[in-house]
């Protein structure tokens, strides 16, 4: 009877320890070949870059066709043991332990377990502002859409009457001015040169059906059928605040969805076909046809950023994450760039502006940044977006993915309030890079 007490006191001291072990090692693997993947595509990029007339490239001149090419090799998307890897040198695996010290230990002695951000408790809150989208511009032929609820909760569609499919939605006018109309978190309405742009849909007053989730800080603008057209929907990655398959379900083959590489399996098991993976930098074409008009294509890439992805604890990085560059083929082309969720890299948005800048209109997540030495790999602060936004030669940044759900341990209120630092600091003005209040529509000249 104690030998049998004595053994299950060691099973109960050793498996912990074992198990912690193993994982240790693991991490220590695939870092090492991570970083050994890193050294070989610098040597690889520096010696490309050295060999370019004048001994370097020239960063006062746009980059030439064998530094782009070499600038994609480079930062092109890291996959293997079964899982894509951030190929950063900033980056580093943080493992569910890293996220249990900070949300239980820490959060602990900090006094911040039940933290709430100091979000007021009366709705709607004072400095959280919400406008109705500015319908009449955004479908110029077609009356306004019916007004949003009024009862503090978000206008939730049904996804049991989808869109036909190929249609885009309803036959309206879009117009044909570069407009952004955020809805929060990272959910924007784009649209440039008539095309209609939805990205990262999560428009329901929770993050998933669930009572434990987080719940909206301010309802959502406007429901998803009250967006007329959409033509495309850039999916950045899988996480939930970022994707709802309810919204999948309603828009159905309506429109295309482009996604980073293994998410496609999601998206069809809700329903919708059109669907088109790509790799980090690969582009596709969409067209889009109206009755009576001619044809117009835009050219969408996909481009690296800092973050990572799963749907449960089962499938971490199983999928690619993603940023979308969407550019119109024409005589006078508007481009847009949607960053999704990101950490910043100086040496990563210096590539991304030297490949695809300038760009016209960026979304750039500016929130969920605290604690930072938690969280400044996968969320850029502040200060971060507004430096690659320098960097991508980026002429209307908006910052989104922050003011809807509450994540993380900065203020509820603070993104937009250390956004201003960084722009005193960067000397970059607010016309430059600004906030908007949620379903707030601008247009970009």
């Amino acid at each position: 009877m104690l030998g049998s007490l004595y053994g299950l006191k060691r099973a109960v001291v050793l498996l912990p320890v074992a198990w912690t072990g193993a994982w240790i090692g693991y991490y220590a693997y695939t870092d090492t070949l991570r970083r050994s993947h890193i050294r070989e595509r610098n040597k690889e990029l520096s010696k490309t870059l050295m060999g370019l007339p004048g001994e370097g490239p020239d960063f006062t001149q746009p980059a030439s066709d064998i530094e782009r090419e070499a600038l994609k090799k480079r930062y092109s998307s890291l996959r293997f043991a079964g899982r894509y890897w951030n190929p950063y040198v900033e980056w580093r695996e943080q493992g569910a332990w890293e996220w249990a010290l900070w949300k239980i230990v820490l959060s602990t002695i900090t006094l911040k377990l039940f933290y709430n951000g100091g979000v007021p408790p009366e709705r709607p809150i004072p400095d959280l502002p919400i406008e109705e989208p500015d319908f009449d511009l955004l479908y110029p032929s077609s009356p306004s859409a019916p007004a949003t609820e009024s009862n503090g909760k978000s206008p939730i569609s049904s996804p049991d009457s989808p869109r036909e499919p190929f249609s885009g939605g309803a036959n309206v006018e879009v117009t044909d001015k570069l407009t952004m109309t955020w809805l929060g978190q990272s959910t924007s309405y784009v649209t440039l040169d008539n095309l209609a742009i939805l990205t990262d849909p999560a428009l329901n007053d929770r993050t998933l059906p669930s009572r434990l989730a987080p719940q909206r800080l301010r309802p959502s603008p406007c429901s998803l059928d009250q967006l007329k057209r959409v033509d495309v929907v850039l999916v950045s990655h899988n996480h939930y605040d970022h994707l709802d398959p309810e919204h999948i379900k309603e828009l159905g083959d309506s429109c295309e969805w482009i996604v980073p590489i293994g998410v496609g399996p999601f998206i069809r098991k809700h329903g919708a076909t059109r669907v088109t993976e790509l790799d980090w930098w690969q582009e596709t074409k969409h067209t889009l046809s109206r009755p009576g008009q001619k044809d117009k294509t835009f050219t969408i890439t996909a481009v690296p950023n800092m973050h990572w992805s799963a749907r449960s604890p089962l499938d971490t990085n199983a999928t690619l994450w993603s940023a979308f560059h969407v550019k119109s083929d024409s005589d006078k082309p508007k481009s847009f760039l949607h960053l999704g969720d990101t950490g910043y890299s100086s040496t990563l948005y210096h590539a991304v502006g030297r490949v695809l800048g300038p760009v016209d209109l960026a979304a750039i997540p500016i929130g969920s940044y605290e604690p930072r030495w938690h969280m400044h790999l996968q969320h850029t602060d502040p200060e971060g977006a507004v430096r690659m936004a320098l960097q991508m030669h980026v002429k209307k940044s908006v910052g989104v993915h922050w003011g809807t759900w509450l994540m993380s341990d900065e203020a509820y209120n603070k993104p937009p309030l250390d956004l201003e630092i960084a722009r005193q600091k960067l000397d970059v003005t607010e016309d430059q890079f600004c906030v908007l209040p949620a379903g707030k529509t601008i247009v970009v000249e």
